[in-house]
């Protein structure tokens, strides 16, 4: 039986299709989500909640603009999200204090010095008695700090809780356990199947994450997916509350006493499972860089699949022939460009286009194969 009556469908649950159902129903489109696992989201739940736009030292350009533009949301749409919902979310900014060990990592940060200084970013040299003041379990070898001011935190599996909520109260339709079978176009929009279930919509939102290259019936997009693994250690009192990041890893707060260690990066297909090697190598980072934690307490770890692209950046923008909207392939910074993301695909849906920052993310530049795939070796 087919349901319509709906201006869009939304596909995917996680952080970045929330953001763009909510957006759009405020701009008065019904709208419904629909999300293949019973309890949604996937990994936006398995992300460490930074909003760095300085992460993976991005040259300037449209990229690094939308980061530093979404980073910038990001207060004002916590304080929305929570009036909206009379629930808080988790969010900070401290920071992120980048350490050095070794000549190698000096390198890593006169680059992201550097970056910093071209984007207008403020950074600050730390001395050592600061430092370990705030970071008490940190290595006595660590040589060197620069702290970036700009770098701020949140706690995503809140956030995303938050935002299902929102939604819903704006007025959108959230159908859990809804496996999209096959996608076609109709003469008013887009039909989607799910076992003799039916949606008809006018527009289609594909935020899918690492899925939204295999969603049949819809042109074939160049989105894998990236392992990441990631643990939680409890019981960390520091005074330092945001982040410390090094070049082989990163270590977030969250909550009262806890803290996230990540992340591997790892073509590994859809395998989201931890491994053996993956986790040690967050411990080889820990040991590294935070020898103090040999006996905290090792609470949990686990995998997520970020939705990479061959080139890195995001897929935003129309489906040539298709009334079919990607918000996809954002890779590590899903829970950072999701507001902007949000504000973006409802510019779009509206016929207003592609903002200059992002013109570049249209899906058509994929369009002849222009690129081949380049896994990322950066922390994040």
């Amino acid at each position: 039986m087919a349901r319509g009556g709906l201006d869009v469908l939304v596909v995917g649950g996680g952080i970045i299709g929330l953001a763009c159902a909510r957006e759009l129903a405020r701009a008065g489109k019904r709208v419904e989500v629909l999300e293949r696992l019973p309890a949604g989201n996937a990994a936006s739940l398995a992300a460490g909640g930074m909003l760095a736009p300085l992460a993976e030292v991005p040259a300037p350009g449209p990229f690094l603009d939308a980061c530093r533009a979404s980073r910038d949301l990001w207060p004002a749409w916590v304080s929305e999200l929570s009036r909206e919902t009379g629930l808080s979310i988790e969010f900070d900014a401290s920071g992120t204090l980048l350490v050095s060990l070794n000549d190698t990592d000096d390198v890593y940060l006169e680059d992201v010095a550097r970056a910093a200084d071209a984007a207008g970013e403020v950074v600050e040299e730390i001395g050592h008695s600061s430092f370990h003041h705030w970071v008490p379990d940190a290595s006595p070898a660590v040589r060197r700090c620069l702290r970036l001011l700009g770098d701020h935190r949140v706690d995503n599996v809140q956030a995303c809780a938050v935002l299902a909520t929102a939604a819903l109260a704006a007025g959108v339709t959230i159908s859990y356990g809804f496996t999209v079978e096959r996608v076609e176009r109709t003469e008013s929009g887009v039909r989607v199947h799910s076992e003799g279930d039916v949606r008809e919509a006018g527009l289609l939102v594909l935020a899918a994450g690492a899925w939204s290259g295999e969603i049949p019936g819809l042109p074939a997009l160049p989105v894998r997916p990236v392992r990441g693994q990631m643990m939680l250690l409890q019981g960390i009192d520091w005074p330092w509350r945001g982040c410390v990041r090094g070049l082989k890893g990163y270590a977030v707060r969250r909550g009262l006493t806890g803290l996230l260690i990540g992340a591997t990066t790892e073509e590994a297909g859809f395998s989201a499972h931890p491994t053996v090697a993956g986790v040690e190598s967050l411990l080889t980072f820990t040991r590294h860089v935070l020898p103090g934690l040999a006996t905290a307490r090792l609470e949990t770890v686990w995998a997520g699949l970020r939705p990479g692209t061959p080139d890195d950046l995001p897929l935003i923008g129309f489906l040539s022939g298709w009334p079919v909207l990607t918000a996809t392939g954002h890779f590590r910074n899903g829970i950072l460009l999701a507001p902007w993301t949000a504000r973006e695909v409802a510019r779009q849906a509206a016929g207003r286009g592609a903002s200059p920052e992002a013109a570049d993310f249209a899906p058509a530049r994929f369009a002849q194969n222009q690129h081949t795939l380049r896994p990322s070796e950066a922390p994040v």
